[in-house]
């Protein structure tokens, strides 16, 4: 009884020792799982606040771009659009504007542009001024893309919208109207020499940037799950190549420092702003769009994980329970009415025994059954 006690012990050890290393293992497995999925669910979160932002950013910029060119011309400010558009950068800096780092540099840039407006300025000095301001707000909406994590996401389809809606079209309108711009400094009916090679400079960077435009939303496109997601920018984006094509044409190179129409040249730069910042827009909704479904493909990880450690947990303790707690008892057995142990429960002491009492125990018997036999043959005999 001793071995058996003892094999018994031994037994409940090594299982809870078992249980307690899988639990273990299993809550650590849990843990980094649930740590992974926490910083994926944070920078996704991040990267909806940047697109978000971006909207007014994109909007704000083409205002600056506008008012540079309208400056420099000689006419006067919208005013009141510029402030506008602050205003509506102003009201998300104010919900997103720690985690995206953006206050100082906003609040910097909103004196910045109420200076402008209140120095009335125009020609080379409105230039300029303004181009500080464009400058400036191009740094903003890279740092929001930086602060978002926008600029390192690693899907390809997020990746070349962004690339896109931060990077590639603000360049675009911004080289635009600083070669509308040049024909009004110029003043002349045909850019020249250097201001025709100024000029150039700027159309190939729209034409460079039109192309990377192209490849990577056509990249996107092939890439993506979503479905809707070629449908929606095609025409916004054929409006936006076709404009690009117009202000610098495939045979540009060939002509770098030739003679330019300024009145053509202008046409087709305010055509390009036209058309780029409906489709940065466009860009910056597809990307919420994909960061959304990418967020609720987070949180069923999520909710997966937590029911699953639920429920290994419940199933672990109830092991222990069964394999730990509820150890076997023996039952003493019972007596009949005459003292004598009944059949049921000298089977079940029988059935409590070793192999080894089993046998002993059966040889009793038998040798009891044949002196009885025995003890009969002698009376009948007598």
């Amino acid at each position: 009884m001793a071995t058996t006690s003892s094999r018994r012990t031994a037994r409940v050890v090594i299982v809870s020792v078992c249980s307690v290393a899988i639990f273990g293992l299993f809550a650590a497995v849990v843990r980094q799982s649930w740590v992974t999925n926490s910083a994926s669910a944070d920078i996704v979160r991040l990267e909806g606040e940047g697109a978000t932002f971006m909207h007014p950013m994109t909007s704000l910029l083409a205002e600056i771009v506008q008012a540079q060119s309208t400056a420099v011309r000689g006419e006067a400010v919208d005013a009141a659009g510029l402030r506008k558009a602050v205003a509506a950068v102003v009201t998300l800096d104010q919900q997103y504007g720690a985690d995206l780092q953006t206050h100082q540099r906003l609040t910097d840039l909103s004196s910045q542009i109420e200076a402008a407006i209140a120095g009335k300025e125009s020609g080379l000095e409105a230039y300029n001024t303004y181009s500080g301001l464009v400058t400036n707000a191009s740094n903003l909406i890279r740092q929001v893309g930086d602060t978002s994590h926008l600029i390192h996401d690693p899907d390809l389809d997020s990746y070349y919208l962004m690339d896109a809606a931060i990077v590639r079209l603000p360049d675009a309108v911004v080289l635009a109207g600083k070669a509308a711009d040049l024909v009004v400094l110029a003043n002349q009916d045909t850019l020249q020499g250097e201001d025709a090679v100024r000029a150039a400079v700027a159309r190939f960077g729209v034409s460079s940037a039109a192309e990377q435009v192209s490849a990577g939303l056509t990249k996107t496109v092939n890439f993506t799950s979503r479905a809707e997601l070629g449908s929606s920018i095609a025409d916004r984006l054929d409006a936006f190549k076709a404009a690009a094509d117009a202000f610098a044409p495939p045979t540009m190179s060939n002509t770098l420092s030739g003679a330019v129409d300024s009145a053509t040249l202008a046409a087709n730069a305010r055509r390009v702003s036209a058309a780029a910042t409906p489709l940065t827009h466009r860009l910056l909704y597809e990307l919420q769009e994909l960061l959304d479904a990418r967020s609720a493909k987070l949180s069923t990880q999520w909710r997966f994980t937590a029911i699953a450690a639920g429920v290994a947990g419940v199933l672990g303790l109830a092991l222990l329970w069964m394999f730990v707690m509820r150890r076997p008892r023996h039952r003493r057995p019972e007596s009949s009415a005459d003292g004598k142990p009944d059949d049921a429960a000298r089977d079940l002491s029988l059935g409590s025994m070793n192999a080894r009492e089993l046998l002993e125990a059966e040889e009793f018997v038998h040798v009891g059954r044949s002196v009885r036999a025995r003890t009969l043959e002698r009376d009948n005999a007598r």
